[in-house]
């Protein structure tokens, strides 16, 4: 029976809006005729509860229509967090509970049999009814709080959640499961405000943007997305899981890379984005943590959270938008940004591969006037496993003018291959390495 009605998904919140619904119907009724049987403060405060109860009533049938609607159409995230709107309903049954306990229990004191029984029933049920309220009040808080998360055993659409990969600025990541073609996939989640103003607007913004962009290419190198939902209470992007680790946790490690798995893993970045950049598509924060390592070796690029379009009417002049260590020049200057500015992002990740250390470090700040005036160290310099015939690759990858820089990604991998040639043509078992690696 409940499959027919809701669905097992949204059985226990549509029982529960049900249960409040007939309850504050009956409570409505008691209260209406508490008021035409009595006078004075009693009578008004009958008359405001009989209001109330029929409001939360009309919220309760309007919440049931809404479970209906998401147990039809496969949507369920339940609990729910609740907005302006919904907090103030919980309140107004939590009201209508309260004074039915105190009303209750002086007439349980003042009455004897049946009455009394009756009286004592109805106390139970306004209690078991106040305490589910509280604990979707409670629940629906710790979700909030997990920014965005939602609670394992859940489902988003058809998606199912089953634990928890990450979280970080833009949202929550879920490991998920997609039952229709038995995929495992990852979820990430924001939740959306109750109240919109500029800067949630913008992070909404950008987190449909990533779906947008990112939907749009189809390559081995980079993450792909397969759907994008919004729910009442969040918005969530359904991407495909990479059995591996961000390269931002292997060089955590502090492990160094190989050389031939630092070249190899940086051609697999400038194919990945090659391919976007001929696709409209600019990253614009291209860094460790957005780099993801399969765990045969491969790199894929992900979160195309504040990735340009250039089809899109959305101005990015004047954005600072991106990570301090991995900027370009342009990008802390405000001003236009092209593919060149993922190349220079790509030469810092390069350089910090190659010696271990980020080109420019400290504060946003210093960071800013290190990226707009000074050059870092040769990485040969730093690092006597570095082929000089990288510096000038490196270099050229972070020049301070984009003009200066690789006309593409394709052009800067044929350089770092042209450098690795010239290694071993100087003596070098780089390229043997290499090709052994891969």
């Amino acid at each position: 029976m409940r499959r027919l009605f809701l669905g097992p998904k949204a059985y226990y919140a549509g029982t529960y809006y049900a249960a409040v619904a007939v309850y504050v119907a009956i409570q409505a009724y008691r209260y209406f005729e508490l008021n035409t049987h009595s006078t004075g403060i009693y009578s008004d405060a009958a008359l405001v509860l009989s209001i109330l109860a029929v409001f939360v009533g009309a919220g309760a049938l309007r919440y049931l229509a809404g479970e209906w609607r998401q147990a039809r159409d496969g949507a369920r995230t339940s609990p729910p967090r609740p907005s302006v709107g919904k907090l103030c309903w919980y309140g107004g049954v939590l009201v209508l509970v309260g004074a039915r306990i105190v009303l209750d229990y002086r007439r349980n004191h003042n009455s004897i049999g049946a009455e009394s029984i009756a009286s004592y029933a109805w106390l139970l049920a306004s209690a078991g009814i106040g305490l589910f309220t509280l604990r979707d009040i409670l629940a629906a808080a710790s979700a909030r709080r997990e920014t965005g998360a939602v609670p394992d055993g859940r489902t988003l659409g058809k998606y199912e959640l089953r634990g928890l990969l990450g979280r970080g600025a833009m949202g929550t990541v879920h490991d998920g499961w997609d039952p229709i073609i038995a995929r495992r996939v990852a979820i990430k989640t924001i939740p959306l405000p109750s109240v919109r103003d500029r800067e949630t607007e913008a992070l909404l913004a950008r987190f449909r943007r990533e779906a947008q962009a990112a939907g749009r290419l189809n390559h081995q190198n980079i993450v792909s997305v397969f759907d994008y939902g919004e729910t009442g209470e969040l918005a969530y992007i359904v991407m495909e899981f990479v059995d591996g680790r961000p390269l931002s946790a292997v060089l955590e490690d502090g492990k160094p890379l190989a050389l031939a798995e630092t070249i190899g893993l940086m051609e697999d970045l400038l194919s990945g984005l090659q391919y976007s950049h001929e696709h409209g598509v600019v990253h614009r924060d291209v860094k460790p943590a957005n780099v993801m390592l399969t765990r045969d070796g491969r790199a894929k690029i992900a979160d195309f959270g504040i990735a340009r379009i250039e089809s899109s009417t959305i101005t990015q002049v004047g954005e600072v938008l991106g990570t301090a260590a991995y900027m370009s020049p342009e990008q802390f200057l405000g001003e236009p940004v092209d593919a060149r500015t993922d190349l220079y992002s790509a030469g810092v990740l390069f350089y910090k591969l190659l010696t271990g250390e980020r080109p420019f470090e400290g504060s946003m700040t210093a960071i800013m006037q290190q990226v707009l005036t000074s050059e870092p160290p040769a990485p040969s310099r730093i690092s006597a496993a570095v082929p000089a015939a990288l510096d000038a690759v490196v270099r050229r990858a972070m020049a301070k003018r984009p003009n200066d820089r690789f006309a593409s990604a394709g052009a800067f991998a044929r350089a770092i291959a042209d450098a690795r040639a010239r290694a071993d043509a100087d003596g070098t078992v780089l390229a043997a390495a290499s090709a052994q690696a891969r």
